[in-house]
């Protein structure tokens, strides 16, 4: 029903308008924007007084002023880090006035700076952010390669307010504010960029190379043109687009890390483009880039006992990763300029990460172990092969038209995102274990049940041997001795994961039409559109897993006696893997393990396994399809020194889902679900000029995230291991989170190229989505699986939540400063929240926690420029901060205590750059983890860690050149 109402209004909207169109003849003022050497300045303030009209360049250096009653103007341009300049035009009736601007540094010190690479960068970004109506962070190109990045994440993790989730130490994930990266939007070039993963809607940002990125924007507010599904912010990646002037640069760095026996690390990249004819109507950009990492890991993860007092732990992963890792792409961007106010564009972008690896994992287990194994002293060994990817690819084409006081933008656009191997992360695990022998009697108090006697064969001395150092975990020598025993061991199962794929289509439409007008000699702007997208999403990923056929057998040993040897020694897959200098020396590590020589028996001895498979019945597979419907209307009002924008989005949203019922509780195995809802979002910002370099923003927008597809689906799934049994259900009727924000920001511009922000933000949640479990007890779910009590998993809508913060920012390069250290400058930010959500886990636990992800973080960035040097630093922290809610009321030790919630541990890391040019020649030296930060996990309090891995520092040496029109010194 929204569809039709919302373009019969928008169409209604358009006929009133056009009705009360002025047939009086007005102007059209436009121009380019430049510096002496040609290059285009982004974001320079266009003001044609006496109107106080305003305006800002696009990617191109490009602005337009539409609806201007001709006569004689005066503009004023003015750019962070250039001196104002003025100029005088006369605009002619129903005529385009093209008027061509260089401006001009004032200083030799700044001319010095502006010409910098990574100094024009932060000049760029300070002006795109003064220059916007949203509170907006941006990183240009410039900056984001002046520091070694190699994904988007790490890059965007500098910025304020900014912090980023890890995957075994790499940015994967961008968190604004606060919030979890499923309550944050990604766009490319403003469309909307599909998750490659399976079950959320968040994108990992580390399956692009930073190098095919123009900026990156962060938008921290909403404004009624933008999609509405941007609780924390909405991530905007900008590709790369053709300038005036001819552009060609290349690029290449290689390295190592020293870590198992020292790995290799390399780049390279190119990027060409120019605008082609007289007129220079068609411009064409192309970029591509590569880059290999073989990654290590040193990863130890001990099982605290869940006790109160002191840490003691009882069990130990010691694990050793070795990556594969490899990551592409290119972009093409294609446009036709049809006249001064019209243009066309296609806009493409491939990427592929290639996420591969070997792991082994020795699992130590100590006699103290009274908890969870069945014996004490059962160590297992499990080695895995990695093998998941990641692409992400779009295809853009639309249009800018403008004429007298009307604009129009249009565009259309197909995306499309893969995981290939999604279950377990890509990730294939063979499992041996040393041998048991378990007795199995009646149970004479219990008819029908039996005791279980578990004993080893080899008999364990391996107990914990307390710790000197908290962060080491001691062990008797006997651990080790039986750990790495490799003639202890038999198989236990092989796991072929590595089947199907995750994949999300998107169609997306938009069409936004603008009409400028004057009230009482100021400027206005109404603005309305609407918007499309529909999204087809769907996991078909399934498994097999061998079992050894003796093992079978075993379970149905009539003298009720049972053992797990296989009789397929661990010995016959020992590989040539050695690292002497494990975790710093602090452990011993074993014999390598192969995943492939294990895979190559079972493929010569198929007759010796037996096998399962989810194919066709993996509760985890689903079908979503999606479709969203948007309308708006906004409205933009120059008055003097004030800047207002207020408008109103509507979105609606229909979903339909079928997805897998393994308990057999339906009728057929495919479940259908579904959902629509309607959801207003109002929006308004107010930007007060309180003098020539200082401004006060006041905003207030109204979002919404969407429930993730993994809690959509009517899935029913059955967990046996537990007693009752667990039932995990889906949740088709789910709703988005709602959030309402509200912002207050100070900002001042600084001379010769600096800012210093200062503001507070509120959000306050309702309907967040949250996973509870229900029971043991009855209930129609039970009954519906033939139990007659179970534990209940389900996402729901419930409680509410509410974070507020503030956030600092300071940027300035110290020109002023006498001699050598008018080279210096500093970019810093720090961001400070507190949070409390309520509900939960309903009945489990009563506390108001903090929000997930909520943490301190501060960004220090030292920079030094002089002549052809230029020196960056960079020291990132995000505190610690609550990763998934896992304290239930009574735990021991309360919440702080073994059985509290998971937290992730503060991460420092500290990264340079430098360079010197040399011609069009840039030499790189980069050095990234110089402190060899570590990356975890903890329960309740950091002494009752579960994991920490170190990675080591990297470092690498390269060149770029360039075919800049930049003056060099």
């Amino acid at each position: 029903m929204w569809r039709p109402l919302g373009s019969l209004s928008l169409a209604f909207l358009f006929l009133v308008l056009l009705g009360t169109s002025a047939l009086a003849q007005t102007a059209t003022i436009s121009g380019t924007i430049t510096d002496v050497s040609q290059a285009a300045l982004v974001g320079a303030e266009v003001l044609l007084p006496p109107t106080g009209r305003r305006t800002a360049t696009n990617s191109e250096g490009r602005f337009t002023l539409l609806g201007v009653s001709p006569g004689k103007y005066t503009l004023s341009i003015s750019y962070v880090g250039f001196a104002t300049d003025t100029v005088s035009v006369t605009a002619a009736p129903n005529q385009v006035t093209s008027v061509p601007v260089v401006l001009q540094v004032s200083t030799k010190a700044q001319q010095v700076l502006v010409t910098s690479a990574q100094s024009s960068g932060e000049a760029q970004a300070i002006n795109l952010e003064r220059s916007t109506s949203n509170i907006l962070d941006v990183l240009p190109a410039k900056v984001i390669t002046s520091l070694p990045n190699a994904g988007v994440a790490a890059a965007v993790g500098r910025l304020s307010s900014v912090t980023v989730e890890r995957d075994e130490g790499a940015p994967k994930y961008v968190q604004v504010r606060g919030t979890e990266p499923r309550l944050s939007n990604t766009t490319i070039d403003g469309i909307t960029l599909p998750s490659p993963e399976g079950g959320v809607r968040n994108v990992r940002l580390d399956t692009m190379p930073s190098d095919l990125v123009d900026s990156v924007q962060i938008y921290k507010t909403l404004e009624a043109d933008q999609p509405g599904d941007a609780i924390g912010g909405s991530v905007n990646i900008q590709t790369k687009m053709a300038g005036d002037e001819p552009t060609l640069s290349i690029f290449s760095d290689g390295g190592f890390t020293p870590i198992i026996n020292t790995v290799p690390v390399g780049d390279l990249g190119v990027t060409m483009g120019k605008r082609f004819g007289a007129a220079k109507k068609l411009g064409v950009m192309f970029s591509g880039s590569f880059g290999y990492n073989g990654r290590g890991i040193d990863d130890i993860e001990p099982l605290p006992l869940v006790q109160a007092g002191p840490a003691q732990f009882s069990d130990m992963d010691i694990r050793q990763y070795y990556y594969d890792r490899r990551r592409g792409g290119g972009g093409l961007d294609i446009e036709y300029k049809l006249s001064p106010n019209s243009r066309l564009w296609a806009r493409s972008l491939f990427s592929q990460f290639d996420d591969w690896g070997h792991r082994y994992d020795y699992a130590l287990s100590t006699v103290d172990n009274t908890q969870l194994s069945p014996v004490g002293g059962e160590h297992n060994l499990y080695t895995e092969r990695r093998k998941q990817g990641f692409q992400i690819a779009d295809l853009i084409l639309g249009g800018d038209h403008a004429a007298g006081k009307w604009w129009v933008n249009w565009e259309g656009s197909v995306a499309r995102s893969e995981m290939f191997n999604p279950i377990n992360g890509g990730e294939a695990i063979n499992s041996f274990a040393v041998k048991t022998t378990t007795q199995r009697a009646p149970d004479p108090n219990n008819p029908g049940q039996f005791i279980y006697t578990p004993a080893l064969v080899t008999p364990s001395n391996c107990r914990y041997a307390g710790a000197k150092d908290p962060h080491l975990p001691q062990f008797s020598s006997a651990c080790f001795s039986e750990l790495y025993n490799t003639n202890l061991y038999t198989l236990q199962s092989i796991s072929d994961t590595l089947h199907g794929k995750a994949s999300q289509l998107n169609l997306q439409g938009s069409v936004s039409v603008g009409r400028s007008y004057s009230l009482n000699s100021h400027f206005g702007l109404l603005q309305f559109g609407g918007w499309f997208s529909n999204a087809h999403k769907f996991d078909d990923s399934y498994e097999y897993d061998y079992t050894p056929s003796a093992l079978v057998n075993n379970q149905n040993d009539p003298t009720m006696q049972y053992n797990n040897d296989s009789g397929i020694s661990m010995t016959d897959f020992v590989d040539s893997f050695h690292n002497g200098n494990y975790y710093n020396g602090a452990y011993k590590f074993g014999h390598g393990i192969s995943w492939e020589a294990s895979n190559k028996f079972l493929a010569a001895h198929p007759g010796a396994f037996m096998m399962t498979t989810t194919k066709g019945g993996n509760p985890n597979n689903f079908d979503l399809v999606e479709k969203v419907s948007a309308g708006y209307v906004m409205n933009t009002l120059d008055w003097g020194r004030f800047n207002l924008v207020a408008g109103l989005r509507f979105e609606g949203t229909n979903d339909t889902t079928y997805s897998f019922d393994t308990t057999g509780a339906s009728s057929s195995p495919w479940i259908r679900g579904g959902n629509s809802y309607v959801d207003p979002l109002p929006s308004a910002s107010l930007q007060i000029k309180l003098d020539s370099e200082s401004d006060l923003r006041f905003v207030y927008g109204r979002g919404i995230s969407r429930p993730d597809p993994q809690f959509l689906t009517a899935s029913r799934a059955e967990d046996a291991s537990t007693f009752p049994p667990t039932i995990t259900v889906g949740n088709p009727k789910l709703v988005p989170e709602h959030a309402n924000d509200l912002d207050v920001l100070y900002e001042r511009f600084l001379e010769p190229i600096g800012m210093i922000r200062s503001g507070f933000f509120y959000k306050n949640l309702t309907d967040p989505i949250v996973q509870q479990q229900t029971g043991p007890g009855p209930g129609p779910i039970c009954t519906s699986v033939n139990l007659q009590n179970c534990y209940v998993v389900q996402a729901k809508n419930a409680g509410s939540a509410y974070i507020a913060g503030l956030e600092f920012s300071f940027e300035q390069h110290f020109t002023y400063l006498p001699g050598l250290l008018s080279g210096t400058g500093l970019i810093a930010n720090y961001s400070w929240a507190t949070s409390q959500a309520t509900n939960v886990n309903p009945g489990n636990r009563t506390d108001k926690p903090a929000l997930l992800r909520q943490a301190p973080s501060w960004n220090i960035m030292p920079s030094y420029d002089q002549g052809r040097f230029a020196l960056r630093g960079g020291f990132a922290y995000d505190g610690a901060n609550i990763y998934s809610y896992s304290y239930t009321d009574g735990s021991p030790g309360g919440i702080s205590g073994p059985g509290g919630d998971l937290y992730l541990f503060a991460h420092l890391q500290v990264d340079a750059q430098a360079s010197y040019r040399v011609g069009e020649w840039t030499l790189m030296f980069q050095g990234q983890n110089l402190n060899n930060e570590v990356f975890g996990f903890y329960q309740g309090s950091p002494q009752y860690f579960i994991q920490r891995e170190y990675y080591q520092p990297t470092y690498s040496f390269g060149f770029r050149w360039d075919m800049s029109h930049e003056r060099k010194q």
